[in-house]
């Protein structure tokens, strides 16, 4: 494990309260393997209440009360149906400060979709481009934000189900590692795919 990576590690075992051993941390691959063994080691307090239908409410009633769109908002909706690319720069931040939470922030591709996925250096090594955000769809944005807000709208105390979990961990590389919410997949190798080392 790198210095990032224990880190990492660190700042995960002081917001859930646990420890996690050597041996199982050098298990530990992939974003979804953190979650599993975050998750074994605290207990849940399941209730009635939905986190993502809760924010997925905030996010339709915020898009009609700015009236982005008449037409029905699902959560496969795509974010481009409710905004168009000229539009979007202004009405993200109104959507951001109606729904009152954090949203991804926007990127190049995201004003432009004629850029390239990729940036060359000297006409040879290859950076890849942030994905666009606006390419998602509401369910992605629903976790996404939740992701971002983590602190707002879930109680450390009183996890209730492993999505919440998986939630504040991929807030924690978000914030800690300065990785866009966007390219956090649960199934991510940390090292590989993330650049943690």
């Amino acid at each position: 494990m790198g210095l990032d990576s224990v880190e990492l590690l660190m700042s995960v075992e002081d917001k859930f309260g646990i420890r996690i051993e050597d041996s199982e941390a050098e298990k530990i691959y992939t974003v979804q393997n953190f979650v599993d063994s975050v998750y074994s080691k605290i207990i849940t307090n399941p209730n009635e209440k939905c986190l993502t239908q809760i924010v997925f409410y905030r996010i339709r009633k915020a898009v009609r009360n700015l009236k982005l769109t008449d037409k029905e908002i699902k959560p496969g909706t795509k974010i481009t149906e409710l905004l168009s690319q000229t539009e979007l720069k202004e009405k993200w931040h109104l959507l951001k400060t109606e729904i009152g939470l954090e949203l991804p922030e926007l990127v190049a591709l995201d004003f432009n979709p004629e850029l390239g996925s990729h940036v060359k250096i000297f006409g040879i090594k290859t950076i890849k481009r942030t994905t666009p955000v606006s390419s998602g769809t509401i369910r992605e944005l629903i976790d996404w934000t939740i992701a971002l807000n983590e602190e707002k709208l879930i109680d450390i105390e009183k996890i209730t189900n492993k999505y919440e979990v998986e939630r504040i961990i991929i807030g924690i590389i978000n914030k800690n590692m300065g990785i866009p919410i966007s390219e956090i997949k649960l199934e991510h190798s940390i090292t590989n795919d993330l650049g943690i080392d």
